[in-house]
C-alpha cells in the first residue's frame, strides 16, 4: 500500500512538472516611451542602433528615457498552468563595459483562446546603455539585444 501511495505522489509530481513545460517564449518586443508624444513607439527589436534618445534621438525628434519590454508566451489554449515560471535576465552594459543584471521571474500565466499571453517589464533611464535580454520559459530560450548609445 505504501509503495502505491509513493508511486501516486511521484506520478502527480511528474504530471505537474510536465505541465510546467507546456509553454514557451515566442517573442521579445521592445517599445520606447516617447515622452513628448506620451505613447509607445513601434517595436525596436531588430532595428538599427539608437543614439541620444533622452535628448531628442527618438523617432520624430522625440525624447525617450524608458523602454517597455513585452514578452510573448504561448501555451495550451484557455489554460492556467500552475507550475509555469519564466525567468528573465536583463543586462545593462555601461560605457566602461560594466554589466548590471536585473533578474525577474514571471508566474501566474493565463493563456487565452489563442494560446497566447504577454508579460511586461518597464526599464527606466536605460536608453543610453546596451540592453541584453534573455528569457527562459519551460524548455525554450530566446534572447535579444538593443543597441543604445549616448554621446
Amino acid at each position: 500500500m505504501r509503495r502505491l501511495v509513493l508511486a501516486g505522489v511521484g506520478l502527480i509530481a511528474a504530471t505537474a512538472s510536465a505541465r510546467a513545460g507546456e509553454f514557451k517564449i515566442d517573442d521579445i518586443k521592445a517599445y520606447l516611451f516617447l515622452e513628448k508624444a506620451g505613447k509607445l513607439s513601434d517595436n525596436i527589436i531588430g532595428g538599427p542602433g539608437l543614439t541620444d534618445l533622452p535628448r531628442g534621438g527618438a523617432p520624430n525628434g522625440d525624447s525617450a528615457s524608458g523602454v517597455m519590454l513585452d514578452f510573448v508566451f504561448s501555451g495550451d489554449k484557455n489554460s492556467q498552468p500552475k507550475f509555469a515560471v519564466a525567468s528573465v535576465d536583463v543586462t545593462l552594459v555601461n560605457r566602461a563595459g560594466h554589466p548590471v543584471v536585473t533578474h525577474k521571474a514571471f508566474a501566474n500565466f493565463a493563456f487565452g483562446p489563442d494560446g497566447v499571453t504577454h508579460k511586461a517589464l518597464f526599464l527606466e533611464n536605460s536608453t543610453c546603455l546596451s540592453v541584453l535580454i534573455e528569457v527562459h520559459a519551460g524548455k525554450s530560450t530566446k534572447d535579444a539585444t538593443i543597441a543604445f548609445a549616448c554621446n
